[in-house]
């Protein structure tokens, strides 16, 4: 395999054309990403984070497929380490570094998703998701720099990083708390339908009745 497309010389990138071309055969899929207007490496970025997903989408419904076939959770599993070998394969120096370049991605989505399209306002869950996501990526970076850092500057910013990502996690934790106390009062302030959703107080005195009371009596 070539290892001449990136900076470095470490890992194959696609162009734009193969890019495209993958998305479009592969997928089925056509995007307006710019081509000819904007600058060919932001193209490129473009492409390459849909080609990601459109992959991403496909090992999850090959894993849902494995599990319905009856394939061992362990198998399940162990495939998730094949995906840290192809990055390593194509120039990804540390495992740790895949799994924090994911963690940036969901970092970046849930951003992008913000607010909630279904949200009637602030969406709780969502920020506490963004944070905790943040922390995540934090953490293994600050994991990798435990191994590479040199100077006192170096060790500076990792503790600095390290600092951070407590606090992100520290934030999405107590959001959740708070949470779990919303959804314990709310669970102990009245009956529920069948669907989980409360009735409101004006109608929890005229509840449905239960099919068995329904039955006629025999003439």
């Amino acid at each position: 395999m070539s290892r001449g497309g990136a900076p470095g010389g470490g890992a194959e990138v696609l162009d734009v054309a193969q890019l495209e071309a993958l998305l479009s055969r592969t997928f089925s899929i056509g995007l307006d990403v710019g081509r000819g207007r904007e600058k060919v490496a932001l193209v490129r970025l473009r492409l390459s984070r849909a080609l990601l997903g459109a992959a991403e989408t496909q090992a999850m419904a090959a894993g849902a497929l494995a599990i319905e076939r009856g394939v061992a959770t362990e198998q399940i599993a162990a495939a998730e380490g094949l995906a840290l070998h192809a990055a390593a394969f194509n120039g990804m120096p540390d495992p740790v570094l895949h799994l924090a370049a994911r963690a940036m991605g969901v970092v970046t989505g849930l951003a992008a998703l913000e607010p909630g399209p279904r949200a009637p306002g602030a969406d709780v869950l969502l920020d506490a998701a963004l944070q905790a996501a943040t922390g995540l990526q934090q953490l293994l970076a600050f994991r990798h720099d435990c191994t590479t850092v040199t100077t006192p500057a170096e060790q500076a910013a990792a503790t600095a990083g390290l600092t951070s990502a407590a606090a992100e996690l520290g934030k999405a934790a107590e959001a959740l708390h708070g949470l779990i106390e919303l959804a314990e009062m709310t669970g102990r302030s009245g009956p529920h339908r069948q669907d989980g959703s409360q009735l409101s107080p004006a109608r929890q005195g005229r509840q449905a009745p239960e099919p068995s009371s329904l039955t006629s009596e025999p003439a």
